[in-house]
């Protein structure tokens, strides 16, 4: 007989969870190449014609049609929701993270950011070489765009402004998106988990998980329909491209025609992709924690609200159990959902260093820093609402974070209840009729949670009521679920961080002061 394999070495096994995840590989390829595609538009010498700089961009735009239409064919040309799956967005449109038109909107923006870029470079003044972002006067840089000629300058600052700011804007929207259109592996084990713990015990787990589902369902239906949010979202992005666009409003007065068009246009393409941002990209990621929140929130009060109470060891174990599976979809969000906040908070932690460097080096105020206009009213905006939105997000985490420490809580609560009802009950036992305190008859069981039963004169408990056995076996196992709640309860991490430790409430406090910072310098 072949003796068998030796069991793996400890560091040679694989994660403690079966669900992962992987960033879709065909939106960032259309990202990457897409953003290749305009480079020529910036890089070709200034005395080409606009339109030859458009040759690669409507090479790449050519390409998407056509796949568009061979596919349209192939389907016997019913071409709803087909874009979205050329430029690898069904994912995002499936789970509600886009809208339907997004796709569209794409490519719409995309030729608009490319002939937005020819036109930026056609605009030249006098003595200008290359377009810089950053001038040596301290005042202002205004993308190299200097002249006696105030029309022409005005051209140059409006068309290159606006043509940057929907570039940027453009592509922070798809990074986050890209971020959010992940592969999550696990689901499936995680619904065959749920099934086998319904068929284990139908009673008690399919009680308890149908209060779980309840509890999400209250969750997200009340989050689709708070119009507070909505009305953040629209205020927010309102104010994200007022502040980018404000620095530049007086030169209109002075523009052509075709420079006032541009820059309104990029104007309303910026307001409607930081919409689309906060209103689906981020809601649909604080959906994610809402369900997390309501799961956590179900458990720690299942036995307060009698859906399962803890009067025995089965049905401890049952919450257990549950708990488990449940810890396991919460990993699953979490998926989802910690890209978009890791990139965030890099986003955060950049932009306000920069912001930072900046006032310290130029010894100027933040206003003072966004009349400078190009960059820096980009970046300083941008340090405001992406410390707004990480804000956001360690918020929810951190109310996670405390459910879920209310877990061990209420079993410790649960065993002092069950404590107290096993000495009432072995005082009942011992031959008196009264309890010590109150001189009455004793109940046979919890005093509020469960239901109360009168000992008859053999001294029998009424059927349903938890006898002393059932009392000390759940004392016996919360004892044990307790200390592995407390020594080996596994917690999500962000950056290595566990979400709702010490450690992480340092991280929630340092970004408060870093937000109070920028506000108050």
């Amino acid at each position: 007989l072949e003796a068998e394999p030796p069991p793996p070495r400890p560091w040679e096994r694989g994660p403690t969870t079966a669900v992962s995840s992987q960033p879709g590989v065909g939106l960032l390829v259309h990202i990457l190449g897409s953003l290749a595609c305009l480079l020529p538009c910036l890089l070709m010498p200034s005395e080409l014609e606009w339109w030859r700089r458009l040759r690669l961009p409507a090479t790449y735009f050519s390409s998407v049609l056509v796949m568009f239409m061979q596919k349209g064919i192939a389907r016997g040309r019913v071409y709803d929701g087909l874009l979205a799956q050329v430029l690898r967005m069904e994912r995002l449109v499936r789970d509600g993270c886009v809208p339907p038109w997004f796709p569209s909107m794409c490519v719409v923006m995309y030729a608009i950011i490319a002939l937005q870029l020819a036109l930026a470079r056609a605009f030249t003044t006098a003595g200008e070489r290359r377009i810089s972002l950053w001038s040596a006067a301290p005042e202002r840089h205004d993308y190299s765009c200097w002249g006696t000629d105030s029309e022409d300058v005005a051209d140059c600052v409006l068309v290159r402004h606006a043509a940057f700011t929907g570039l940027v804007s453009f592509y922070l929207c798809l990074l986050s998106l890209h971020m959010c259109n992940r592969n999550v592996k696990g689901v499936q084990l995680v619904s065959l988990h749920r099934r086998s713990l319904l068929e284990l015990f139908p009673d008690e787990a399919c009680t308890l998980f149908s209060y779980v589902d309840r509890s999400v369902d209250s969750n997200i239906a009340f989050l689709r329909r708070n119009r507070r949010y909505w009305m953040k979202s629209v205020l927010t992005s309102c104010a994200w491209t007022l502040t980018s666009f404000s620095a530049y409003a007086g030169l209109l007065a002075d523009a052509k025609m075709l420079a006032r068009a541009v820059f309104l246009t990029a104007f309303l393409c910026t307001l409607i992709l930081q919409y689309v941002l906060l209103q689906h990209v981020m809601h649909r990621v604080l959906l994610y924690l809402e369900a997390v929140k309501a799961r956590a929130a179900a458990l720690a009060y299942c036995d307060e609200e009698g859906v399962l109470p803890f009067t025995s060891a089965h049905a401890v174990y049952v919450w257990f159990s549950v708990r488990r599976n449940v810890q396991a979809q919460n990993e699953v969000a979490y998926q989802q959902t910690t890209p978009f906040f890791a990139v965030a908070l890099v986003c955060a932690a950049a932009a306000s260093c920069f912001v930072a460097s900046e006032l310290i080096r130029r010894g100027l105020s933040v206003f003072a820093l966004t009349s400078r206009g190009g960059v820096s009213v980009m970046v300083v905006a941008f340090a405001c609402v992406s410390c707004a939105i990480v804000g956001v997000f360690l918020s929810t985490l951190l109310a996670i974070g405390s459910l879920e420490e209310a877990h061990a809580r209420q079993l410790r609560i649960a065993h002092l209840r069950l404590e107290h009802a096993r000495c009432e009950r072995a005082y009942v036992q011992s031959g008196s009729g009264d309890t010590p305190h109150t001189g009455r008859r004793a109940p046979l069981g919890l005093p509020l949670e469960l239901a109360r039963g009168n000992l008859s004169e053999q001294d029998d408990p009424e059927e349903g009521a938890p006898t002393l056995e059932d009392l000390e076996g759940a004392l016996s196992m919360i004892e044990r679920v307790v200390s592995l709640l407390e020594q080996f309860d596994p917690r999500p991490s962000v950056f290595g961080v566990e979400i709702g430790s010490q450690s992480f409430k340092v991280v929630y406090a340092a970004l408060m002061s870093n937000v109070w910072y920028l506000l108050v310098w």
